[in-house]
């Protein structure tokens, strides 16, 4: 009798055991997929950041100093950055231009041009900010 308790407690043993560790391997494959898709919606979600998109004017210059589209649009959003606490209301008050215009020149849709450059620049010169 003493070794029957022996032999079903051992049986039972193995059994727990074993479906702990399948429950403990099923979890972690699900772990991993759902790993992997998370990384592969967020790479496919991530894929277009709002300052790195291909601008459909990227050779055209916006003053005599050779300044481009990209570097102008660096300029803007440095300067927005640095001291209008990241705010387009604010950047387009300073630079006297209508809210859409800025949003418009962060999209790259929209040309920008050397009035608004040249505005930035001197905004960043009074300010003491460094944009290029």
């Amino acid at each position: 009798m003493e070794m029957e308790k022996n032999i079903t407690k051992e049986k039972v043993r193995r059994v727990v055991g074993g479906s702990v560790l399948r429950r403990l391997s099923i979890v972690a494959t699900g772990l991993g997929l759902g790993a992997a898709i998370a990384y592969l919606i967020s790479r496919a979600v991530g894929s277009v950041r709002p300052d790195k998109f291909e601008r459909p004017f990227p050779e055209h210059i916006v003053d005599d100093r050779g300044t481009g589209q990209e570097k102008a649009a660096n300029i803007l959003r440095t300067l927005r950055d640095r001291a209008f606490e990241a705010n387009d209301e604010k950047l387009a008050l300073a630079l006297g231009r209508p809210l859409q215009e800025v949003l418009a020149w962060n999209n790259g849709q929209d040309l920008i041009d050397d009035d608004a450059v040249m505005k930035a620049r001197g905004i960043a010169m009074n300010r003491g900010i460094r944009v290029e």
